[in-house]
């Protein structure tokens, strides 16, 4: 009798198994589609209230007011504020999501290069 259960639980544990396979199976080839679904466009505005905006208000340096973003020379180019994302300096963090996207990049740069000290950003 006690045989009996444990092939039973082990049969059990294998259909459920295979269920889980089949289902993980299914969901990962409908995830391309779902995530073209989903390509929704972002600003560089909403890139920085996500990323900058708790340290540079306005435009401003929370950690060292005395170098704004606005009229930053990181801003002279595309290539030098790409390169200043991928090793920030001091407090300012990392964010490989930001730095490793030239898209993102972009927007960002464009965004940031229209701020004016003490705009709201």
């Amino acid at each position: 009798m006690m045989t009996f259960k444990l092939e039973t639980s082990k049969k059990n544990w294998q259909e459920a198994l295979m269920f889980s396979m089949i289902c993980l199976a299914v969901f990962a080839s409908f995830a391309p589609v779902l995530s073209k679904e989903k390509n929704i466009e972002v600003s560089g505005s909403d890139l920085f209230k996500q990323y900058c905006s708790s340290c540079h208000v306005g435009g401003g340096n929370a950690a060292n007011p005395t170098k704004p973003i606005a009229g930053s020379k990181m801003l002279r180019s595309i290539a030098l504020f790409q390169k200043y994302l991928e090793d920030p300096p001091g407090h300012m963090p990392y964010y490989q999501s930001v730095a490793s996207n030239k898209e993102t990049v972009r927007k960002l740069f464009d965004y940031c290069r229209k701020l004016k000290k003490g705009q709201e950003g």
